[in-house]
């Protein structure tokens, strides 16, 4: 298993909002908080996956190197249950995942503390010593 939370993603130009779920992984380093969506549901949010206001990049993984879609500052993440949010938070788009995916960075300023991976077991910044949490079913794209 490994930690997933239940997000709201607001597109910060419709204000179009969805429920889902992200998995939140460490090995997905950035400077600033990022979240990749899969394209069927950066599509269903109305994000413009198209220049001026989108554009490729090149993303190394212990894969290989993927181009994706980046769109800067374009959707806010809420944490569902804890009432922490980030604004400003960049996107880039796969063809390929079917997961929403928080960045280190992302994880970060939500407050996320990952306390045992492997049992999916979390806690909030915030939370009173002791309190852990559970990680959430995935959700699929």
């Amino acid at each position: 298993m490994a930690v997933r939370v239940k997000i709201l993603i607001r597109n910060t130009e419709t204000d179009f909002e969805v429920m889902t779920v992200a998995l939140v992984n460490t090995g997905y380093e950035v400077e600033e908080p990022e979240i990749l969506l899969p394209r069927r549901l950066a599509e269903y949010i109305g994000l413009s996956l198209k220049p001026p206001k989108a554009r490729v990049e090149v993303y190394e993984t212990p894969l290989g190197l993927y181009y994706l879609v980046f769109i800067p500052k374009a959707v806010s993440v809420h944490l569902v249950d804890v009432c922490e949010g980030v604004d400003g938070v960049n996107v880039a788009v796969s063809e390929g995942e079917r997961e929403v995916l928080i960045s280190d960075a992302l994880g970060e300023a939500l407050g996320v503390q990952l306390l045992e991976i492997g049992k999916g077991v979390w806690r909030h910044i915030r939370d009173p010593p002791g309190t852990t949490r559970l990680s959430v079913p995935a959700e699929y794209w």
